[in-house]
């Protein structure tokens, strides 16, 4: 008899059940039609045909095994997958019913507000005929009401939330109420996190039936401050991280499958290779932290999360608005898809386009007054914080010999420029490591002239501007600008006038015991910091976007730490300028500045943020004259565009909508140097000579010689005009400073305006420069000499560099766990090494090539580094290793490489971090005998590494 498989299946549900029921039938007999299909089946059964057709085999008499199966067991399993499909049945019966009564509220609050909508989005008309022909009588609209005290599901003891912050919560259920989508625009820093987690416990509170989960997508800067956030605020809903490696979030998947939870937080990239999953299963809430990362309505994320299945979105962002309107599309197209469809898109765009210089104001006015109804918006200067203000400057700083030598290289096209142009012999500096730097960096570009042919690398593969811009930083960004062979020394401070007052403020700091954050967009930019902190002998940690989230966690942890002794984080701006706190660093060092002035806020907010105690001072290096100088205008644009758009409260929060014209003004007059002239700039021996408190009064008495100018210019002494004609002129001007295109002119440098070298004109000049030069026709090839009459090529052989005699790795002497000799087993990725009796293990297991020690798999969890986000914390004492969010509190970190390990010559390791766990910390206060022995090993590791450098020293 055959069997047959049927299977049911419940398309409202998010998965298949597939129940397989044995059913009887009659035999199947061949069919007597002329078309048969042929199938290959090796049984014992199978009849062959004769010779003739040997090509052709049949299925005949083939009886399957019948599956032997427990009566009861298999209906208890029956009923249990019924119970489930039945329940799975109400809830999206319930589900549906909670988007209708949503739909119909959403509809109520739109036509309130239709007028602001259709004002942006003329061709909405119809959908607003649509929603109101259907008729909302059930329902009323629900007003705006302030809470008066937060949800009793956030934790008391861990502190209130301020009253702004159950301001934001209220105006979040306001919007939850009447089923509308909105944006928390929070300045960084005021608790948007917090104000999030109070509105999850509100729906908890108060939601009657089904609740579905919500959902957190963040950048992975912020995934750990989420998940500490939600223990520390919200203990009693259970939240989970879904992030990890391929074989981790399989994992996940298959526990999240029929676990209960309440939040899942995960970041953009995990969400983008698994979204089919989140697709696939219902969410109360959708939030999108840092939501401006969405603001290109044509990248792949945007379009992925577009179609994301959730009654509510929210989008968090201190910057919704950025570069342009069309970023402010992109947001309100996430939020409301059914009136900002993408025929709406061309009208934000030529609003305000300062590729053509076209700036529309009513528009403006209208985006602004949408703004203030869908977006709640607070700063820190409007809300009653316990604050310091920052203390924010702009540093005009001279370029250095070397970084005008590849300025006019780069600029001329030509490979030979001469020294003495750019190297003043008369210059001579009063700090020696200064003169030493000079000197180095002098010879190593002669060595580079001399080495250099027309085809350099620096005039390959970039931009101009990109170029330029990069020198401003260090000459030794630029790709085949940089010595080889290249070594530390005082030449990596000396080439850039950047290195040098970064050199200076850590200098006047560091002794002080504060702590600073130096922000860059450039990753070389980092490598040359890097560098000069390796000089200087300075604790440092760097975070950019290689680095692994528990290494981001734990580099944070340790800066924020009393004791620790990191003093300096170096942070790519775009990688780690966001949502993370660092509010021990009481100075902030912007090395470059961004095109989108918004990461450069962003990046201040890490350190100027609830928490802060002291004044932060924010010190923006320029250099003068560069096309640094010239970005200053179009980046002024951009602020004054996100200042026009939400400079003011929202409307629910505050009757004032509007801002002072003279602040937005303000934002477009300061634009480059050039205002006040280069007269007042600093010449280099000056500027290297003089110690950082004179550089800053300098850069601001000039920022007060143009404010005075601009006061001059404008006539705003006079107090005693009418206000309604000062608004008018203000708008004028408004206009006027936003008209035309705002341009960067690279070849514009020292006053002097470079032509663009046409093709045979380089080449031309290079012949002038050969007749200068007298010949030597005579070469020797092969012990023979000849007469050339033209260059030839010369192919040299590099001598072959000796290679230095590996070290060969050592292990320790004593077994892990019993700290006692005899048969032991070697660790094939550390010194650490066992027995097989102390691991469990037999001869033949612990004699695997691929035999690891317990350090190499989390002792609570068993993940292994891979699966645990590339680090796990090892104890130096005990044989186990933690990962990141099995680790329990205290311990005490050591570092990343063990003396005892140095001495072995078993280098750092990028996937290892050492530390005291809390057990062995316990066991240090309670059994001196035991810390004695160790204290014993640990100085005789000492005293071995020390002799160790030594003899390399």
């Amino acid at each position: 008899m055959a069997m047959m498989d049927t299977i049911s299946v419940d398309m409202d549900h998010d998965e298949l059940d597939i129940m397989a029921i044995p059913i009887q039938t009659a035999p199947i007999l061949p069919s007597p039609s002329p078309i048969t299909t042929s199938i290959t089946v090796s049984t014992s059964h199978e009849v062959r045909r004769s010779s003739r057709d040997k090509s052709t085999r049949v299925l005949e008499h083939t009886q399957p095994k019948q599956r032997k199966r427990k009566r009861s067991m298999n209906m208890k399993g029956l009923e249990t997958k019924k119970l489930k499909m039945d329940e799975k049945k109400a809830n999206t019966q319930i589900a549906h019913g909670q988007k209708s009564e949503r739909d119909l509220r959403r509809n109520l609050w739109l036509l309130r507000h239709r007028a602001i909508f259709q004002c942006l989005a003329p061709n909405s008309t119809r959908f607003f005929d649509n929603i109101q022909d259907n008729g909302q009588e059930a329902l009323s609209y629900t007003p705006f009401h302030e809470l008066e005290e937060q949800p009793k599901l956030i934790n008391n003891s861990t502190g209130m939330m301020k009253d702004y912050q159950l301001y934001g919560l209220s105006y979040l259920v306001y919007m939850y109420k009447n089923g509308m989508n909105c944006i928390l625009g929070d300045e960084m820093g005021l608790g948007k996190t917090l104000q999030t987690l109070s509105l999850f416990a509100y729906i908890a509170e108060t939601q009657k039936g089904l609740v579905d989960p919500h959902l957190v997508i963040c950048p992975l800067s912020v995934l750990s401050s989420w998940e500490s956030e939600a223990a520390r605020w919200l203990p009693s809903m259970k939240t989970v991280r879904f992030h990890g490696s391929e074989s981790e979030r399989k994992r996940l998947r298959t526990t999240l499958k029929n676990a209960k939870y309440d939040i899942l937080v995960t970041t953009y990239e995990v969400y983008m290779r698994e979204d089919s999953w989140f697709k696939s299963r219902r969410w109360t809430y959708v939030v999108l932290d840092e939501g401006h990362k969405i603001k290109n309505a044509g990248t792949q994320v945007s379009q992925s999360v577009q179609y994301l299945g959730a009654m509510y979105r929210l989008v968090l962002t201190g910057t919704p608005v950025q570069n342009n309107l069309v970023e402010l599309w992109g947001l309100v197209h996430f939020l409301f898809p059914y009136i900002f469809t993408p025929e709406t898109e061309r009208r934000f765009l030529e609003s305000f386009d300062m590729t053509r210089g076209t700036y529309a104001s009513d528009f403006l006015n209208a985006a602004e007054q949408l703004l203030s109804v869908i977006m709640l918006r607070r700063t820190k200067a409007n809300v009653d914080i316990d604050v310091p203000p920052r203390v924010e400057q702009t540093v005009f700083i001279p370029l250095t010999e070397m970084q005008r030598y590849w300025t006019y290289q780069i600029l001329t096209g030509l490979d030979k420029v001469n020294l003495e142009n750019i190297f003043n012999p008369a210059i001579e500096f009063q700090e020696a490591a200064a003169n030493e730097g000079r000197q180095e960096a002098m010879k190593l570009l002669e060595i580079q002239m001399n080495n250099q042919k027309g085809n350099a690398q620096y005039n390959k593969l970039m931009s101009l501007l990109m170029k330029l811009r990069q020198i401003c930083d260090h000459p030794y960004i630029v790709r085949g600008v940089e010595p080889d062979p290249y070594h530390i020394g005082e030449h990596v401070v000396a080439a850039s006038s950047k290195l040098i007052t970064i050199d200076k403020i850590l200098a006047d700091v560091l002794p002080k015991g504060e702590k600073v954050l130096i922000f860059s967009q450039w990753s070389k930019m980092l490598d040359m910091l890097e560098d000069m902190m390796h000089l200087r002998s300075i604790e440092y940690a760097r975070l950019d976007g290689t680095t692994s989230r528990p290494r981001r966690t734990l580099d944070i942890k340790l800066f924020q730490h009393e004791k620790s002794t990191i003093q300096v984080y170096l942070i790519s701006t775009r990688a780690g300028g966001l949502g993370i706190n660092l509010t021990k660093a009481s100075t902030v060092i912007m090395a470059d500045s961004d095109w989108n002035p918004q990461n450069d806020l962003q990046a201040i907010a890490r350190a100027h943020r609830i928490g802060q105690t002291k004044t932060v001072h924010v010190y923006r290096l320029i250099c003068g004259g560069s096309v640094e100088d010239q970005m200053l205008d179009r980046i002024r644009r951009k602020l004054f565009l996100s200042v026009k758009l939400m400079g003011s409260d929202s409307a629910a929060s505050s009757e004032d909508a509007g801002i002072k014209s003279s602040e937005l003004l303000d934002i477009l007059r300061k634009g480059s140097s050039v205002l006040v002239g280069s007269s007042d700039n600093l010449d280099l021996q000056t500027f290297i000579d003089a110690p950082i408190s004179t550089i800053l009064e300098t850069s601001k008495s000039r920022e007060q010689a143009r404010d005075a100018k601009l006061k001059n210019d404008m006539n705003e002494t006079n107090v005693d005009e009418d206000s309604e004609r000062l608004l008018r002129d203000a708008q004028e001007e408004e206009k006027r400073l936003l008209s035309g295109v705002a341009q960067v002119k690279c070849r514009f440098f020292d006053g002097k305006y470079f032509e663009r070298k046409r093709e045979g004109d380089i080449p031309e000049e290079w012949k002038q420069l050969d007749k200068r030069v007298r010949h030597n026709n005579l070469r020797m090839i092969d012990g023979l000499n000849y007469i050339v009459d033209g260059p030839i090529e010369v192919i040299r052989h590099p001598e072959p560099t000796p290679k230095k005699p590996k070290k060969t790795k050592e292990w320790e002497d004593y077994c892990l766990h019993c700290r006692d000799g005899g048969e032991l087993y070697l660790c094939n990725f550390c010194p650490r090494v066992f027995h097989h009796q102390c691991r469990d293990l037999s001869k033949a297991e612990a004699s695997k090539s691929i035999g690891t020690c317990s350090q190499h798999a989390c002792c609570v969890c068993s993940r292994g580094t891979g699966d645990a986000g590339g680090l796990l914390f090892r104890c130096r004492t005990c044989p186990n290793a933690f990962c990141e969010d099995c680790l329990p509190e205290p311990f005490e970190p050591i570092g990343d490489i063990l003396p005892e390990f140095s001495i072995l010559h078993h280098g750092q390791q990028d996937s290892a971090y050492y530390i005291y766990c809390s057990e062995c910390m316990a066991e240090r206060d309670s059994n001196s005998a035991w810390w004695r022995g160790w204290q014993k090993e640990l100085a005789k590791a000492e005293k071995g590494l020390a002799k160790l450098k030594l003899h390399v020293n």
